[in-house]
């Protein structure tokens, strides 16, 4: 069973008052035939079958003022919603179910100190075998109803009646020892009704007490296992959970990259999230705290790497290209910085100046740092190329892309202008075989772009993406929209440190997201 969505769950509520209000119906007219009955005959059972009854109709009562309350969406005072009033009316029905069966123990005691045995008619049976179908129909219908629905108030309700039917049968039992010379039949029948109720009753009230007392809903290592699947997960812990079964809370802790961006780092949590909500049942709501994680050991210029990226996001700055030299009196670190495009040099300058004194300042046995200023990119939406100038390109870059890649290898180009003035951004797909090795498709692709960048100087970024043959069945050209305008990062920041050193610290650690 998925989450209820705000209308399922209208519906939901709507379905278990029409089942309870009909139960209700049905319920009063048990209880009015076998409080007649008792009072004719004088027989225990039988009157704790009326009890048992009677707290029938009141549950069905206690239901509906639950679901009423229940009903009420969250709001500031409840924002979590209103959903564990359906609980306190299961509570409250398993209270009756207790109540109920006091009373029935009391005229157990009674009768004892009487010794008034009860007496039995044709009229006492046929009732009780009359009020029994009834009952046996409202257990299978409300039984049936509450397991479709999920819910806790028609499944408890129906857990009472079934205990009717039993009831029902007890009583019987009772009244024909009773006929047959017997009368201490009734009392250990009427003993067996109690001990009935109080076992059912203590078993919805142990539920209902869990939900009520935030007891955990989920097993931990199911959430565990379910956030490590995730790509960028390194570990997951402190797992926490609470509510009804079918409006589960949780939240839980992952340990990612301390090196990762912000951006990428939100993308995993709302990743995790949506894979708990897709594959646990009742799962409303999940709150994913990301932290840094630990990848010992780290080499010094990883941790420095770290350490750069962690002063460059204080300062709301983007680093890419870390180039560390370890010498022996200590490093030299070259680094590209990406700041606002709308400020001047002067209040760039500033802004850089100040990462580097706290770079100098925290970061131990550090030589010489030299930043490199590039103006982040604003995120407008440029201009598509398109007539005889797009074609003319597109022509152009397929000629010069198939001579590398091979023919007709070249697919879904995208091309528009670039942020910058007579610039041009081109994204593209290119396809190559399944079997290529990693770094043999990356060489292909920097050779396309060198080649690419030699014969149309005009191009500002270029994005190409390679992929097997296969991927191009079922739609190229529309999946090719998509993926190149989501895509903002430029190969040259993306693609052409891999295999050194400074790939390690930069791709290794998703540190090459540019903050345009």
């Amino acid at each position: 069973m998925s989450s209820p969505t705000p209308h399922g769950l209208a519906h939901y509520q709507r379905s278990v008052k029409r089942v309870l209000i009909g139960i209700l119906i049905l319920n009063l007219l048990v209880t009015a035939i076998k409080f007649a009955v008792g009072a004719l005959t004088g027989s225990i059972a039988v009157l704790a079958d009326a009890f048992n009854a009677l707290v029938d109709a009141s549950s069905n009562v206690i239901g509906l003022l639950g679901m009423r309350a229940a009903s009420d969406p969250p709001d500031p005072d409840h924002p979590y919603g209103y959903r564990k009033y359906e609980t306190i009316a299961t509570l409250g029905i398993g209270g009756l179910m207790l109540l109920a069966g006091w009373e029935v123990l009391r005229d157990v005691f009674e009768h004892l100190a009487s010794g008034q045995p009860p007496t039995v008619t044709p009229l006492s049976l046929a009732l009780i075998l009359f009020t029994l179908p009834i009952n046996i129909f409202v257990v299978w219908y409300e039984g049936r109803r509450g397991r479709e629905l999920g819910s806790d108030v028609l499944q408890a309700d129906a857990t009472s009646t079934r205990i009717n039917i039993f009831v029902s049968l007890a009583a019987l039992v009772g009244l024909l020892g009773s006929s047959l010379g017997l009368p201490w039949l009734d009392v250990v029948v009427a003993l067996g009704i109690v001990a009935y109720i109080a076992v059912a009753a203590y078993r919805i009230i142990r539920d209902t007490s869990s939900v009520l007392t935030d007891g955990a809903v989920i097993d931990p290592h199911v959430v565990e296992d379910i956030a490590r699947q995730v790509p960028g997960v390194w570990f997951a812990a402190r797992v926490r959970s609470r509510g009804r079964e079918d409006d589960v809370h949780l939240d839980l802790h992952v340990k990612v990259d301390p090196a990762m961006a912000t951006e990428h780092a939100h993308a995993i949590a709302s990743e995790v999230e949506r894979r708990l909500k897709d594959q646990i049942s009742g799962v409303v709501d999940a709150v994913v705290h990301i932290e840094p994680g630990q990848d010992l050991p780290a080499s010094e210029w990883e941790t420095l790497a770290v350490h750069l990226r962690a002063l460059a996001d204080g300062l709301g700055l983007g680093v890419h290209n870390v180039h560390i030299d370890v010498l022996e009196g200590g490093t030299i670190v070259d680094v590209d910085v990406e700041i606002d495009a709308l400020l001047s040099l002067e209040t760039s300058h500033q802004i850089v100046t100040e990462f580097e004194s706290r770079a100098r300042a925290e970061i131990p046995r550090l030589l010489e740092i030299v930043t490199h200023l590039e103006p982040a990119e604003p995120g407008d939406h440029p201009r598509p190329i398109e007539g005889a100038e797009g074609e003319a390109l597109r022509a152009k870059i397929t000629q010069l892309a198939d001579e590398v890649c091979g023919p007709g290898a070249t697919h879904s180009l995208i091309l528009r202008q670039s942020h910058w003035p007579d610039r041009i951004d081109v994204s593209m797909h290119c396809a190559v075989p399944g079997d290529t090795s990693l770094p043999e498709a990356h060489r292909i692709a920097e050779k396309v772009e060198w080649q690419l960048r030699a014969e149309l100087p005009q191009l500002e970024h270029v994005t190409i993406h390679m992929e097997p043959p296969e991927e191009r069945q079922g739609g190229d050209q529309g999946k090719g929209l998509t993926r190149g305008q989501g895509d903002k990062r430029t190969r040259r920041q993306d693609d052409k440190r891999i295999g050194g050193q400074e790939d390690k610290v930069t791709r290794g650690q998703e540190d090459k997201m540019t903050r345009g």
